[in-house]
């Protein structure tokens, strides 16, 4: 409601909510009828109602943004500025920080995502040789390039906006920065943190990885695709090791399918600097022995 930018379609998903938002959002709508559309529904999940909120918006740009996050006043306006009189198959990204309970209490890292990119395929590619990331937000995304995409992956649990975008990113013939925008992250809490790390949200975590893997496959089938997608499986290995052994095999099986036998490295400098002496399935048995 605060943004600079005024020709906004404010399109809020309740999905199946119980803590009595529902009655504060329709006061808003009540309010502000000719700009917000509030759509009540059972609870399916984040990615049903983002499916929903897609089919039902009439704009010629998505602006993705969860219920906890919070987006600079002049974000939208900025990134329409960029867009105005390019192609649709180019993306608009700014930078996004972490905060807790008060946004005076920040957290900035200054991820070499925050940049203009050629393609959207040589920024999945940066993200994943760095383990960098963009906040779902901190996209403005053409509404035809997003049906490109395809919808939301509703089987997955966890990953979902990755996975999506990673689709999206594919079909996407540029991404241009705006450095004045900002996305406002807020971090999750300890029980969504275990709730990532269960058996469930971790199968879920490697079928997005198969999806990332037939995605950008389709469009380039090439060395530097394989040595990207190696170091996707190997971060998912660094994070899960020695839990879970199932979804470790099938880990370190897609890396070998991947066909690429150079050494690559992830995690932290020191990390690598084992890895690179003692091998990457020794460095994790050692990193075990210190947590």
């Amino acid at each position: 409601m605060n943004q600079s930018y005024d020709h906004l379609e404010i399109i809020v998903i309740n999905d199946g909510s119980t803590d009595g938002s529902l009655s504060i959002l329709e006061n808003y709508a009540k309010q502000f009828p000719e700009k917000i559309k509030l759509i009540d529904t059972i609870n399916k999940g984040v990615s049903a109602a983002t499916n929903l909120g897609i089919n039902v918006a009439k704009g010629e740009y998505i602006q993705f943004l969860d219920a906890d996050d919070i987006l600079s006043p002049d974000k939208i306006a900025n990134q329409v500025s960029l867009l105005q009189g390019e192609s649709s198959a180019i993306m608009a990204s700014c930078e996004w920080v972490m905060f807790k309970d008060d946004l005076v209490d920040q957290t900035h890292v200054p991820y070499g995502v925050f940049g203009d990119f050629s393609s959207g395929l040589n920024w999945l590619l940066h993200a994943w040789n760095h383990q960098e990331m963009m906040q779902p937000a901190a996209w403005l995304t053409h509404r035809e390039l997003i049906l490109k995409g395809g919808p939301w992956n509703e089987r997955l649990k966890i990953n979902q906006d990755g996975e999506f975008f990673c689709r999206v990113l594919v079909k996407c013939q540029g991404i241009v920065f705006e450095p004045k925008g900002k996305v406002y992250y807020r971090m999750p809490g300890e029980s969504n943190v275990s709730q990532q790390k269960s058996q469930k949200a971790l199968m879920s975590m490697m079928e997005s990885y198969h999806c990332y893997q037939k995605a950008v496959l389709s469009v380039e089938d090439s060395k530097r695709v394989r040595i990207a997608l190696k170091k996707v499986y190997q971060k998912f290995l660094y994070d899960v090791f020695p839990n879970f052994s199932i979804l470790l095999k099938e880990a370190e099986k897609s890396i070998e399918e991947l066909g690429v036998y150079e050494n690559t490295y992830i995690g932290g400098p020191k990390f690598q600097i084992v890895s690179k002496i003692i091998g990457f399935k020794n460095a994790l048995r050692l990193k075990r022995l210190f947590q």
